[in-house]
């Protein structure tokens, strides 16, 4: 008991020094970090955040009484079907309003897919 009081008030200092620390780190706050045996570190926390940035790397936080965790960017996943993303795209090139042929065009090309 005295373990899992410690784990969980752990954690609150996680997500108190996340939403201080870094504002992407903010996002993921609902999320617990997962421990994850990396090569030549050991057993290190990583917390996942979505960042849509390519460029963004790995990021080291520091939490004072609990150690480092790592922040992991990972992309946003898009659940759209191809048909789904094609109908987008084609309605985004006619500035979202076709004409009733268009439609008709859009929904055969994508169709297809």
């Amino acid at each position: 008991m005295v373990r899992f009081a410690r784990w969980a008030a752990a954690l609150v200092c996680v997500c108190v020094a996340f939403n201080a620390a870094h504002p992407l780190a903010a996002q993921a706050t609902g999320q617990q970090p997962r421990l994850v045996e990396v090569p030549g570190l050991g057993q290190v926390y990583v917390l996942e955040v979505i960042d849509p940035d390519p460029r963004a790397q790995v990021r080291p936080i520091n939490v004072p009484g609990y150690g480092t965790v790592y922040i992991l960017p990972v992309k946003p996943l898009d659940t759209r079907t191809s048909r789904q993303a094609c109908i987008d795209e084609e309605f985004e090139r006619f500035r979202g309003a076709p004409s009733q042929l268009e439609r008709r065009a859009i929904d055969l090309k994508c169709s297809q897919r």
